[in-house]
């Protein structure tokens, strides 16, 4: 917004908070549905962050709870979340365009099915065939 990019200070996904990266990547309603539909196929929906969630902070927490062997695959997890989050963000900003969150979730699946596809195997217990 200061560099008169936006018009509005509000979060572009749900408009009812000021955008800040905490708000955009954790604690914003839209991204807390991506984080619940990708961590409920797993079991791990209990994992979700808040609507005071500080990124780092949710993040260094879970990670704690998840089993050992998915940390990898959610710590990568975060990360692909977090830059297709601010991926719709800036298509709803520069381009007037916008995914629904199911659409946001199925390219995140797709994209992390790529991953596995490459090599990434710390993903497949992410998201299994069911997933």
């Amino acid at each position: 917004m200061r560099h008169g990019l936006q018009q509005s200070a509000d979060c572009v996904h749900c408009a009812q908070r000021t955008e800040a990266t905490d708000h955009l990547l954790a604690s914003c309603v839209f991204t807390r549905e991506i984080w619940h539909r990708l961590l409920a196929r797993v079991g791990f929906q209990h994992l979700c962050s808040s609507d005071e969630s500080v990124l780092l902070d949710w993040w260094q927490q879970e990670r704690m709870r998840v089993p050992e062997s998915f940390r990898r695959g959610f710590d990568s997890l975060v990360l692909l979340v977090s830059w297709e989050v601010w991926k719709e963000r800036n298509r709803r900003t520069f381009d007037s365009s916008c995914k629904t969150p199911t659409e946001l979730v199925s390219l995140i699946r797709h994209e992390a099915n790529d991953w596995i596809a490459a090599g990434f195997r710390s993903f497949a217990p992410l998201f299994t065939p069911a997933a």
